[in-house]
């Protein structure tokens, strides 16, 4: 009975450390985005970025569901900076990456640029891009739904019908997102953006 049991969690041990390391030392299943690793020279960073993540998976993520999104660009000083913040949806598609890392089994999408600031590439092929990053990010969001009316009262007082209105809702910055400065001299400094 005991050898049994014991046999059953090795097997069941065995298994589940195959299928959790299923993707290691792979290479991406498409070559659209490049994988590359920011944080591979820098102890410094990989700390900054694990203590983000780690972050973000009490606080922000749920139901084993989040990415980072790392935006790098210099300030005006020509420091380094990177913006940090987290998303649990798919509202990377608005401005698809070409860079992404593998994190410790965590995705990062990395942007060149300012947040706001970015540009769309209009050479890259954008279904193929998106697809590629869709199966790299697998079931680590949620899709957002599709835009649907909703019905409002008081709009026009002799109708009382569904009106497509416009989100609403007032942009000041992601509440779990984080500014990194980077000095010369090796130094850091972390800024909450408002």
């Amino acid at each position: 009975m005991i050898y049994q049991w014991f046999k059953r969690l090795i097997l069941g041990s065995v298994i589940l450390a195959q299928s959790t390391f299923a993707q290691s030392g792979y290479p991406p299943p498409c070559d659209e985005a490049q994988l590359t690793d920011i944080v591979a020279k820098s102890p410094t960073k990989r700390q900054i970025l694990a203590d983000y993540v780690e972050s973000c998976e009490q606080k922000l993520w749920s139901n084993d569901k989040g990415i980072v999104m790392l935006y790098q660009y210099r300030n005006q000083q020509d420091q380094l900076c990177w913006y940090l913040s987290s998303s649990i949806d798919d509202h990377y598609k608005d401005n698809l990456p070409r860079q992404f890392m593998d994190f410790e089994g965590d995705i990062v999408l990395i942007y060149n640029g300012k947040p706001g600031e970015l540009r769309s590439d209009t050479t890259i092929n954008k279904s193929a891009l998106n697809h590629c990053l869709e199966q790299i990010i697998g079931d680590r969001v949620y899709s957002r739904p599709t835009a649907k009316s909703r019905w409002t009262n008081g709009v026009l007082p002799i109708s009382n019908h569904k009106l497509t209105v416009g989100r609403r809702r007032i942009f000041a910055g992601n509440g779990g997102a984080l500014i990194i400065v980077f000095a010369s001299d090796g130094t850091y400094q972390k800024i909450l953006p408002i």
